[in-house]
């Protein structure tokens, strides 16, 4: 990947050895092979992980959470490795049942008409390009990523972005209409349990 750094100038950023760049055994994967498999896939676990720390006393790790979300066919893995998901409906049937959460299934709505329902206690795990790190991308695709999004103000929509740069992960913020290039149209709205 190259990126430009802060100080302007381009950065090669090259593949190194996976167990130098993320502490995989914690996150309680078997390896860093099975760490990398993953990793590109579990977005929207990432999502719940959030909601779970900041809504719960629930601590587990990503291979935790992945196993449970494989027993309730949040991901179904085929034949010769590819993987399909997160599928939203088990997706929901599940984060309800073992966690309380009320969830409600968003589609073919803009960002615009979706994120009035973004409030303290309710958020949105928005379907968008993983391009969205890079929100200058002339003709970014929709869909295939998903990140949290936690806070509405104006015209600016705050997410989280599990794939996103150090600077943009934890609370990126980006105005409605550029947000809005990036979306499917699609997510899912989750609430707090009472």
């Amino acid at each position: 990947m190259r990126r430009a750094a802060p100080s302007g100038l381009d950065v090669s950023l090259r593949r190194t050895d996976a167990s130098h760049l993320h502490d995989w055994a914690s996150d309680g994967y078997h390896s860093h092979e099975e760490y990398l498999f993953w990793s590109r896939k579990v977005c929207g676990l990432a999502c719940l992980q959030s909601l779970l720390h900041g809504w719960t006393d629930i601590r587990l790790p990503m291979r935790e959470l992945l196993a449970l979300a494989l027993d309730w066919g949040c991901y179904v893995e085929e034949p010769g490795g590819k993987v399909q998901g997160l599928l939203y409906r088990p997706f929901m049937a599940w984060v309800s049942s073992q966690f309380g959460f009320t969830c409600q299934l968003v589609e073919h709505t803009p960002i615009q008409a979706s994120a009035r329902a973004v409030r303290p206690g309710q958020v949105l795990i928005a379907s968008v390009s993983p391009e969205i790190r890079d929100p200058s991308t002339c003709e970014p695709r929709r869909g295939g990523h998903l990140v949290l999004v936690h806070a509405v103000h104006g015209d600016i929509v705050r997410f989280h972005n599990p794939s996103g740069y150090s600077h943009n992960a934890d609370s990126a913020a980006l105005p409605m209409h550029v947000f809005e290039r990036f979306h499917a149209g699609r997510g899912i709205l989750v609430s707090a349990a009472l």
